[in-house]
C-alpha cells in the first residue's frame, strides 16, 4: 500500500499561492471579478446540464453529481453541485495526480489527457462514487483542472447496486481505480473502457455512457473556460480571477465565523448496524470555536468494525461540505478557502480512520452522522436569540435510505440501479423562524430531486404501487422536521428482481431535535409477498396505498416481513412488494410552543396523526371540525409543564442514573469499551 492518508489529509489545505498568481490577482480591474467569476459559474451550470443530458444512471437523472475547476496545484476554485462532497474528495486524487504522475514519463500529463479514480483510500468516499478530470492548458501550460463526478450505481461488487451490505472487506466492493489516465490526445482508450464494462459485467452500457458523460461534461467546460475567458482575456487574467475567487471564499468564511458564540460544543449520536448486522455504534464530536478558527475532535468515536459501515478520513471531512456549502456558506464560493479555518481531529483505528483493508462501501452511511452532528455544533455556535440567524437549523433527516436492485428488464437488457425517490425525499429540519420543509431533499444534494416515474416504469421491471406522504414521521416541535415519504414499489413484467435496502436509523434515529425538538421516528424494513394485490388489480377491488393502513388492517392476502430497514440482497416475484420510506426532518424548539392552528392544518393536510396533535402538542380541539379550544389547550398544556417539572431531575443526578445503565453485550460488539467507546481487541479480515 503506498497511498500515505496523511498526506491526502493534508492536501484538503490550501497551496500557498505563487508571487505571479498574487500579482495577476492584483492586476483586476474594478467589476473584472464580478462579472467573470458569474461567468465561470455559468459555465459550470452548463457542464451540469451537459452531464445530466448525456449520462442514464438515476444518480445522474437526479442531478446527484459535481462539476468543478480545480487551479494547476488541485485546489478547489468553484463547482456547481449537486453533490459537494464531490468536489472536495476531488483534491487528493488530483493532487495525487500531480503529485506523483506529472513528471513520470510513463504517465505524464499532456493537453487532452483523461484521468479516472474511484477508490477511497485516494481520497474518495466509496467506489460508487467516480471521477473524472482534465486539464486545461494554454500554449503548453496548466491553467486549471476540470472535473466531473457521480455516484455510479453499479461496480461489480458481491451484491447488485454498487454498496453491498454484506461487504466484510474492501475485496467485496468491486472495481476499485486508483487515480488512472483512461483517454489521451482527446479520446478515451478502447482498453481502459473494456476493462472498466468487464469489472461492471452486470450492467456494462449504463457503465459505459455515464463515464463518457463525465468525460464529455469535462471536455466541454474545458472548452468554454479556454474560448470565453481565457482567450479573451488572456492567462494572467485567469490566474488573477481563480486566485480572487479562493480569497474571496476564505476571506468571506473567516468574516462569517468571526461572528459566532465562541465555545465548545458537543454532541453524541448513536447508530444502529454495521451492515450484515444490528450492532451500536457511536459518533462524539466536540468543536473548539475561538474567534474565526474552529478545531473539530472526533476522539470518542467507535472503533472499526468486520462490516460495511466504516468511512475514509477525507470522505468524513468532506461530507461536513454537505452543511457548510450549502447552509452558512451557501453564498461564497465553493472552494477549500473554506476549510482553511478549520482543523479536524480523526482517532486512527476509530469507525472514522480504519485500517486500509476496511470495507467502506457504507461510507455514506455513516457519514450520515457526521452530517447530524456538523448541523448541530454549527447551529449552536450561530444562535442568535435577538435575530433568531435564518442558518439556526436542527437536522435534516439525514436517512436517504438506498433501494438498490439487479434484473434482466422487459427489454431484455441487464439493469442494476439505486432508486432516487428514496434518496430526494428526506425531509429537512424546524428552523429558528419555521417549519422544515415537506420531502424536500436529498442530504448529499441539497439542488437534486426525484426522477421521473414513467421513465422509471419504462426502463426498469417494477411500477409505483404508490408514492405519498410518511404521516408523522417527523421530529415535532415548535417548528417541526419536514415530512419523508413513503413508497412500495410492485414487481411487475418479469419473473424477479433481486433487491437490497441500505440504511440505518430501523431502532434508533441518529439526527437530534434542537433546542427542545423531537427526534423523528425510526422506520422498519417492510416486504410484502405472496398476495393477491395484482388479483384486486384486474379486477378493479380496492388495493391500499398506505404503509399504516398495511400494516394494521393487513388488507392484502399476504405474507407481511417486518425486519431491520437494512436489508440484504433477496430475489422478489412478479407481484410482491418491496415497501420503502424516507425519513423525516428533526424538530425545533419545544412542541407546547406551537402554533395549534398549525397543528390543525398539518392533520388536515395528512402530514400529522390526531394521536400527535393530543399527546405531543398537548391540544384540545374538535376532532370532526379541528376547532382549537384555544383555552383548554392553554390549561393543558400549562399541567404538562408542571408534569415535567414533578418529573424533572438535575443534570449530575441524570448522569448518576446514566452511568449506572449498560446495554447487553450483544448490542455492544462494536461499540468498543462502554461507555467511552474505545478500540478493544483488534478486527480480525480475511
Amino acid at each position: 500500500m503506498t497511498v500515505d492518508r496523511d498526506q491526502l489529509i493534508d492536501w484538503l489545505d490550501l497551496e500557498e499561492p505563487s508571487s505571479d498568481e498574487l500579482a495577476c490577482m492584483d492586476d483586476l480591474e474594478h467589476g473584472d471579478y464580478e462579472i467573470y467569476s458569474e461567468r465561470l459559474r455559468l459555465i459550470l451550470d452548463e457542464g451540469m446540464d451537459v452531464f445530466v443530458r448525456s449520462g442514464v444512471s438515476q444518480f445522474i437523472a437526479a442531478r446527484d453529481l459535481a462539476v468543478a475547476i480545480y487551479t494547476p496545484e488541485g485546489d478547489l476554485v468553484d463547482s456547481a453541485a449537486g453533490a459537494y462532497l464531490h468536489v472536495v474528495t476531488g483534491v487528493p486524487p488530483l493532487k495525487y495526480v500531480i503529485n506523483n504522475f506529472a513528471d513520470d514519463e510513463t504517465v505524464g500529463v499532456e493537453p487532452g489527457d483523461v484521468f479516472y479514480a474511484n477508490d477511497a483510500l485516494y481520497g474518495g468516499i466509496h467506489n460508487p462514487d467516480q471521477i473524472a478530470f482534465m486539464p486545461v492548458f494554454h500554449d503548453g501550460e496548466i491553467m486549471a483542472w476540470v472535473s466531473a463526478a457521480a455516484h455510479t450505481t453499479e461496480t461489480g461488487a458481491i451484491e447488485p447496486g454498487g454498496m453491498p451490505i454484506s461487504a466484510r472487506t474492501r475485496h467485496d466492493e468491486g472495481m476499485k481505480l486508483s487515480p488512472i489516465k483512461i483517454g489521451e490526445d482527446y479520446k478515451l482508450k478502447s482498453d481502459m473502457v473494456e476493462m472498466q464494462k468487464n469489472f461492471i459485467s452486470r450492467a456494462p452500457r449504463m457503465h459505459e455512457i455515464d463515464l463518457r458523460a463525465r468525460v464529455t461534461t469535462c471536455d466541454r467546460v474545458r472548452r468554454r473556460i479556454k474560448e470565453l475567458i481565457i482567450d479573451k482575456k488572456g492567462p494572467d487574467f485567469f490566474k488573477g480571477l481563480i486566485r480572487r475567487n479562493i480569497k474571496e471564499s476564505q476571506e468571506g468564511a473567516k468574516r462569517r465565523i468571526d461572528e459566532w458564540n465562541d465555545g465548545t460544543f458537543q454532541t453524541v449520536h448513536f447508530a444502529d448496524t454495521v451492515g450484515y448486522e444490528d450492532g451500536l455504534w457511536r459518533l462524539k464530536a466536540e468543536m473548539e470555536k475561538d474567534g474565526p478558527e474552529i478545531h473539530i475532535d472526533y476522539s470518542g468515536t467507535s472503533p472499526e468494525n468486520d462490516g460495511s459501515f466504516n468511512t475514509q478520513p477525507v470522505a468524513a471531512i468532506a461530507h461536513t461540505a454537505n452543511y457548510m456549502f450549502s447552509v452558512p456558506f451557501h453564498d461564497l464560493p465553493k472552494s477549500n478557502g473554506t476549510y482553511d479555518l478549520i482543523d479536524f481531529d480523526i482517532p486512527k483505528g476509530s469507525i472514522l480512520y480504519p485500517d486500509p483493508e476496511a470495507s467502506t462501501v457504507q461510507a455514506v452511511m455513516v457519514n450520515q452522522v457526521i452530517m447530524d452532528s456538523t448541523t448541530t455544533l454549527f447551529s449552536r455556535s450561530m444562535y442568535d436569540e435577538d435575530s433568531e440567524n435564518e442558518h439556526v437549523t436542527a437536522p435534516m433527516a439525514n436517512t436517504a435510505p438506498g433501494y438498490a436492485f439487479g434484473a434482466e428488464n422487459q427489454h431484455g437488457e441487464p439493469v442494476a440501479d439505486l432508486m432516487s425517490h428514496a434518496l430526494n425525499t428526506d425531509g429537512t429540519g424546524g428552523q429558528a423562524r419555521r417549519d422544515g420543509e415537506d420531502e424536500a431533499i436529498f442530504p448529499w444534494c441539497p439542488f437534486g430531486h426525484a426522477s421521473n416515474m414513467e421513465f422509471v416504469e419504462n426502463e426498469y421491471p417494477f411500477t409505483h404501487q404508490y408514492f405519498r406522504h410518511g404521516t408523522d414521521s417527523c421530529g415535532h416541535g415548535k417548528h417541526r422536521g419536514g415530512i419523508g415519504m413513503q413508497i412500495a414499489y410492485m414487481m411487475h413484467h418479469v419473473p424477479v428482481v433481486e433487491w437490497l435496502s441500505i440504511c440505518h436509523n430501523s431502532k434508533l434515529v441518529t439526527g437530534q431535535g434542537l433546542f427542545g425538538g423531537y427526534a423523528p421516528r425510526t422506520i422498519p424494513g417492510i416486504t410484502i409477498t405472496d398476495s393477491d394485490l395484482k388479483e384486486r388489480m384486474a379486477n378493479g377491488e380496492y388495493v391500499p396505498d398506505d404503509l399504516i393502513e398495511l400494516l394494521q388492517d393487513r388488507t392484502l392476502d399476504a405474507d407481511y416481513n417486518i425486519t431491520s430497514h437494512v436489508r440484504e440482497s433477496k430475489p422478489y416475484e412478479n407481484g410482491d412488494l418491496f415497501v420503502g420510506h424516507s425519513g423525516g426532518g428533526c424538530g425545533y424548539g419545544d412542541a407546547l410552543e406551537r402554533d395549534p392552528d398549525a397543528v390543525m392544518e398539518d392533520i388536515e393536510n395528512d402530514r400529522v396523526t390526531h394521536r400527535s396533535a393530543k399527546e405531543i402538542y398537548q391540544i384540545e380541539y374538535d376532532e370532526e371540525t379541528l376547532t382549537v379550544d384555544e383555552e383548554a389547550t392553554e390549561r393543558r398544556r400549562e399541567e404538562f409543564r408542571q408534569q415535567r417539572l414533578e418529573e424533572a431531575q438535575s443534570f449530575g443526578g441524570f448522569i448518576d442514573e446514566w452511568e449506572e445503565k449498560r446495554p447487553d453485550d450483544e448490542i455492544l460488539e462494536n461499540y468498543g469499551s462502554w461507555p467511552d467507546g474505545e478500540k478493544t481487541e483488534p478486527v480480525m479480515r480475511q
